[in-house]
């Protein structure tokens, strides 16, 4: 095999900083990190989470840097190349998939303790129970400490039900792989759609420990919010950075579930989920504005709630399942007829319907903030499609959005609504959010299921992850 060229790791560390981090390109994915953890480290800033030289960059790190240089899902992300060495066709809005369900698990605890129904906990203790896998690596909040979450290895039922609901904080998940060990698997891995991206491609790039992880899952994703946003919430009930939080619950109690802090002398403070949305305009993150997918299309099996008054009056937690190959199909029918499972079929069109603003904030918002920030000239996160045309009042309401957003990241706006009770905010937030959605549904729905994306392939990219492949096999001989 000829030898492969490889950017020196000065020069590579160069672009990441003018590239991506820089420009706020960051995913806050932890791939860099992950891959080498002996010279990056996450450091907290003013833009959350983002890599930092932690020791002068030598020849030996020019292999695992230039791998999380070429799939570095801050640079963009080739999903037509992806979803065809996945073995896939997808879907414009919803990715490849198997057939669409609406369920929860058959597991009253199981179903009582998830974010959505239980779903996601209920295949992964099936997976392992049926000992398809060693390990599942989950997200579990108060891992280490109580305020902040960490990916965990979880290798029994208990330890999955310990990393149950949701985490609405950004946290740099595949920083884990320095602790996969290939021959310890295989694992099932729990992630958002950028972390998503980034293992497929260090898959596509020959990367053992992202080859170990058999099953890849995740949650629908839309908003998430930098560290920051519960302690802003505390400041409103007159808690001072000064009292320790003893326990963060995102999404406790039963479904769609409340934000519930316990801190360290003794109190207790709640908020319906709906109230404490009212946190997501002021700590944003940056990274779920920037990249298209909702619904999680590089997994194996995506989550969502089931947003419809038919679920919502039942309470309980229902979910969409989107099952995006035969294999994990099959695995759903099994539990299914084990009654580990209930699920009922819904079409596609109603399985959208129920994230409507959502698949819109994402599959054209995100296309026309990132073309405003390239008309301003600076770098973007590059994908292979892009919706054909967007119309001029579709500009307008992301206009409005934009507004909402740079507004809220300010220090003296920031400052004003985490000193505002609950009480007096939260609800007056649910009646904005719900007149917002109201009066720009007609725009934001409005052909949206037709709507034509234009194609382009990114020949380059791919063979620059092939090449990464070719430089691992040269180490691995």
């Amino acid at each position: 095999m000829s030898k492969v060229n490889i950017t020196a790791p000065a020069e590579t560390w160069a672009q990441f900083e003018q590239q991506v981090i820089k420009p706020g390109n960051c995913m806050h994915c932890g791939l860099c990190v992950g891959v080498l953890p002996e010279k990056l480290a996450f450091a907290e800033t003013p833009q959350g989470l983002l890599p930092q030289l932690t020791k002068q960059l030598d020849d030996a790190d020019a292999e695992a840097l230039n791998t999380a240089w070429a799939c570095c899902p801050g640079r963009g992300v080739p999903y037509h190349h992806v979803n065809e060495f996945l073995g896939r066709t997808a879907h414009p809005l919803l990715g490849a998939f198997e057939e669409t369900y609406v369920g929860h698990s058959g597991n009253k605890t199981v179903r009582e303790r998830g974010a959505s129904g239980g779903i996601l906990s209920s295949v992964l203790i099936h997976l392992l129970e049926t000992k398809r896998v060693t390990a599942a690596i989950v997200l579990q909040q108060g891992a280490h400490t109580p305020e902040q979450a960490a990916p965990v290895f979880a290798r029994t039922a208990d330890e999955v039900l310990a990393a149950a609901q949701s985490v609405y904080a950004v946290t740099p998940t595949l920083t884990v792989l320095e602790q996969i060990d290939p021959a310890a698997g295989p694992y099932a891995m729990v992630v958002l759609p950028e972390q998503a991206a980034a293992l497929r491609m260090l898959q596509a790039a020959g990367d053992p420990r992202a080859l170990a992880i058999k099953y890849v899952f995740g949650p629908y994703a839309g908003t998430n919010m930098y560290h920051g946003s519960v302690r802003g919430f505390l400041r409103g009930q007159g808690v001072g950075n000064d009292v320790a939080i003893s326990k963060l619950q995102w999404r406790a109690g039963e479904w769609p579930g409340y934000l519930q802090v316990d801190t360290a002398d003794g109190r207790t403070f709640k908020a319906e989920k709906f109230y404490y949305n009212y946190l997501i305009p002021f700590f944003i993150s940056r990274n779920c504005q920037i990249i298209p997918d909702f619904t999680n299309e590089l997994t194996d099996l995506s989550v969502g709630d089931a947003w419809a008054p038919t679920y919502e009056k039942q309470r309980g937690g229902h979910a969409v399942v989107v099952p995006r190959t035969a294999e994990v199909q099959s695995i759903l029918q099994e539990m299914v007829e084990q009654e580990k499972l209930v699920l009922n079929a819904v079409s596609v069109e109603k399985a959208l319907s129920m994230h409507g603003h959502m698949l819109d904030f994402k599959k054209r918002g995100a296309f026309i903030r990132l073309g405003w920030q390239k008309a301003a000239g600076k770098p973007v996160p590059q994908y292979d499609y892009a919706p054909a045309d967007v119309g001029l009042m579709r500009k307008v309401v992301e206009g409005v959005l934009w507004l909402i957003f740079t507004t809220g990241r300010q220090p003296w706006a920031r400052w004003i609504i985490t000193r505002l009770p609950l009480s007096i905010v939260g609800p007056t937030f649910n009646g904005l959010r719900l007149s917002w959605k109201k009066l720009s549904k007609p725009t934001k729905r409005k052909g949206l299921a037709e709507v034509a994306f234009t194609q382009t392939f990114m020949d380059e990219r791919w063979q620059e992850i092939a090449q990464t492949e070719s430089t691992q096999e040269q180490a691995r001989a």
